[in-house]
């Protein structure tokens, strides 16, 4: 037993990298600066006109009702290969980040296709 304590301690730092923890979308707001998985059907997209574009995906309900929202900055654009707006509308995802919070309410920046998941 011993023997196995500090290969344990070794795996510690790792043990929530292979699975996030899955959060209730009501639940969201209780897990701000935490990295959790908010998986929920994308019930509105809207894009900013501002100078600086900002794409916002409400999750649960469409704004301004929105329990959670997925943000995308203009500079993080680039790294996806379709317009999220338009992609991800009207489907089920899941989304992995940090929560933090905009105006009292939660919601996660999405940098990266891979945060996405599509669910079928």
């Amino acid at each position: 037993m011993y023997r196995l304590l500090p290969l344990l301690l070794l795996m510690l730092p790792f043990s929530n990298i292979s699975g996030q923890n899955e959060v209730p979308l009501d639940s969201t707001s209780h897990y701000i600066g935490k990295y959790v998985k908010v998986c929920a059907k994308v019930a509105g997209t809207f894009v900013t006109n501002s100078t600086s574009k900002v794409t916002i995906l409400s999750l649960g309900e469409d704004y301004p009702n929105s329990k959670f929202t997925v943000v995308f900055y203009e500079k993080d654009l680039p790294n996806f290969t379709f317009v999220p707006s338009e992609y991800y509308k009207n489907k089920s995802v899941c989304v992995n980040g940090t929560i933090n919070e905009y105006k009292g309410k939660p919601q996660i920046n999405a940098r990266f296709p891979d945060q996405i998941e599509v669910k079928e």
